[in-house]
């Protein structure tokens, strides 16, 4: 009966240690590292309700649909010079297609829309790059996200077959820019509805 008096003991023991271990103490968590925001490197001169003017050089991307700026007909077309009048940011961040870290230079898509004088009653957006390769996002999604529209990569303007002149980039922290099927390159259109 001795051995099976301490054997009892010995995974009483236990309970007591486990229950011990499971308080509801306060635990010390590290919170996760924050992606760093995009730093801005320009503040630029062309905001929201600013006159754009017809481009002077190549234009690169062609808006329309639910807009309130226009300088081309129904559409915004805007060359890279028009984009460097807003506000510029750069973020480094994973390019899923290199696999390295990239740093982009451009213009938050957000800050783009509010350029554009896209209405709050817009939905959609559909870009379409020069290969005709389409994707589409949601108005709120690129409202709420720091998703950039790219003119220079590591410094440097991005030629045609780098991926340019514009593009799409995610930051680290952006639950879209998993998907490397949206990193569209090339944009040439950008439809709002």
């Amino acid at each position: 009966m001795g051995r099976v008096t301490r054997l009892v003991a010995v995974v009483a023991m236990g309970i007591v240690v486990l229950a011990g271990c499971q308080r509801d103490e306060p635990r010390s968590q590290t919170p996760a590292a924050a992606a760093p925001a995009p730093q801005e490197v320009n503040p630029g001169t062309l905001a929201a309700g600013a006159r754009v003017s017809a481009p002077k050089g190549e234009v690169v991307l062609t808006m329309s649909g639910a807009i309130g700026t226009r300088n081309q007909g129904k559409k915004l077309a805007l060359d890279i010079a028009s984009l460097e009048r807003m506000r510029t940011v750069r973020m480094e961040t994973s390019e899923p297609f290199l696999k390295r870290k990239v740093t982009f230079e451009g213009v938050l898509l957000s800050d783009l829309l509010t350029v554009a004088g896209v209405p709050d009653s817009a939905t959609k957006v559909n870009m379409i790059a020069l290969d005709d390769y389409k994707v589409d996002f949601t108005v709120a999604d690129v409202r709420s996200s720091q998703m950039m529209l790219a003119t220079k990569a590591d410094g440097k303007r991005m030629p045609v077959d780098k991926a340019g002149p514009i593009r799409i980039v995610f930051p680290d922290s952006s639950g879209l820019g998993h998907n490397p099927d949206l990193w569209i390159w090339s944009v040439s259109t950008m439809r709002l509805s």
